[in-house]
């Protein structure tokens, strides 16, 4: 009986820690110029059946020639358990300008650990704006 419990232990193990490695997919979906600005649009789907009260992003705007632009933080919670939002921000300046989004850190509640950098998958709709961390 011990050992068919240490198996379906750490299959229960292995199950959680694959869930929560895929747990939040955060996808550039447009940016677009309106009024002088470059809006920024991500859809954020949340893959844990735990609710995000906050999403915080540390982003690195790089040029096309891979320059430092800006840096900024950016809130994309909360963001129910099993659901799938949409988010919009703008930042100064033209959309051509920017080559490549970095998410440099994610800070995100509840948090454990390192579960909020390790549970994220980016994706880039953008063919000329790369999304990576």
């Amino acid at each position: 009986m011990g050992i068919r419990f240490a198996i379906v232990f750490a299959a229960a193990v292995l199950a959680c820690t694959t869930a929560q490695a895929a747990s939040v997919h955060v996808e550039l979906n447009t940016v677009e110029t309106a009024d002088n600005r470059c809006r920024i649009t991500f859809v954020i789907e949340n893959k844990a059946n735990e609710a995000l009260d906050s999403l915080k992003l540390d982003l690195a705007v790089f040029n096309p020639q891979r320059i430092v632009q800006r840096r900024l933080a950016t809130e994309l919670g909360p963001v129910r358990g099993s659901k799938t939002v949409v988010k919009t921000f703008a930042l100064d300046g033209a959309c051509g300008e920017i080559g490549s989004i970095l998410v440099n850190d994610v800070s995100c509640a509840p948090d454990t650990a390192n579960a909020c950098l390790d549970g994220l998958t980016l994706s880039s709709r953008m063919k000329d704006v790369r999304l990576y961390k």
